[in-house]
């Protein structure tokens, strides 16, 4: 994995969003194991957002050629505009040697840390909040990371920060609270993030080839063409496993990109992609072997936290 530094540096040149690399950057200095967390939400959102693109709804059956009337004659329709509530923050504290300016190579004190809780705890915009200690942090890395033996072994419990985890009710409020909390005592950085459109919404994302020159590009082409597109999402709808699939457009994803890094818009080169709901989760597998190696597809997966933690590592060697 590249260093912090590095990765979030090229990553902001590759998908042309200066405002995100900028915020990146705030934790990044040998904080190795909150990368992987900054990545999934850079990287797999950014992949995955989006809002204002066409759905393909219901299950179908049948097959249908790429050129021909979606099986069943599905109806295209926009996607609804109800966009999640709020967002979370995690506020992450000082340890001892941060290389964090604001900490001076100083751990937090008692004094501080309730001091901090109490304000936390008093402020409107805060729907809930909780402390993390370094031992949970560390266990709940541990756990998220389960399958990857040379990350586990690169980050040592000393490695891992307290923090202050929490939920705002509003999203406007995701960057006055940043502001507000990178400048309290005994805090290392401030982590917000919006809503995740697609939660709840889809078990498996499959993406298409994106643009050349960036993350989401397919080895040797270009981007998916027209056919491709329709060849594949024909082929999800004509699954049985499928409940609804709805497609993704650029702008959508751009809409849902900004909106979980809390900005207004964004111009960052993302693919399109489709989203899957099942009527068992449990059949994503057979989704997703259905669909990968299809021409024009860059990635089919499952669409979860997990999923997105370990996809991100993988596309974070992409960076370097």
């Amino acid at each position: 994995m590249p260093s912090g530094r590095a990765a979030f540096e090229t990553e902001e040149s590759s998908l042309g969003s200066p405002g995100w690399g900028s915020r990146a950057r705030r934790w990044a200095g040998g904080r190795r194991a909150l990368l992987t967390g900054a990545m999934v939400a850079a990287v797999v959102l950014g992949a995955v957002g989006g809002v204002g693109s066409p759905i393909l709804e219901g299950t179908a059956r049948g097959a249908a050629s790429p050129d021909g009337p979606w099986p069943g004659n599905k109806k295209v329709s926009p996607p609804p505009d109800d966009w999640p509530q709020g967002g979370t923050f995690d506020v992450f504290l000082c340890k001892d040697q941060d290389l964090f300016e604001q900490c001076r190579k100083r751990a937090i004190t008692a004094k501080q840390r309730r001091a901090l809780e109490t304000r936390l705890r008093a402020m409107p915009e805060v729907a809930e909040v909780e402390f993390e200690s370094q031992e949970e942090a560390y266990a709940n890395f541990r756990e998220q990371n389960a399958n990857n033996k040379v990350l586990l072994s690169a980050i040592q419990l000393e490695d891992m920060p307290e923090s202050f985890r929490g939920r705002l009710h509003r999203w406007r409020d995701l960057a006055p609270f940043g502001s507000a909390m990178d400048k309290a005592p005994g805090v290392a950085n401030v982590m917000t993030f919006g809503g995740f459109f697609w939660g709840g919404r889809a078990e498996v994302v499959v993406s298409l080839c994106g643009r050349k020159g960036t993350i989401f590009a397919c080895k040797g082409r270009g981007p998916a063409t027209a056919r491709e597109r329709k060849a594949v999402g024909a082929r999800l709808v004509a699954l049985r496993e499928s409940e609804s699939v709805y497609f993704e457009d650029v702008a959508h994803a751009r809409r849902v990109f900004a909106y979980v890094w809390g900005q207004k818009s964004s111009d960052a080169p993302l693919p399109e992609s489709y989203y899957v709901k099942l009527a068992n989760p449990g059949d994503a597998p057979v989704v997703i072997d259905a669909v990968e190696g299809m021409a024009g597809v860059g990635s089919a997966r499952r669409f979860d936290e997990g999923s997105w933690m370990g996809f991100a590592q993988e596309r974070s060697g992409e960076l370097s």
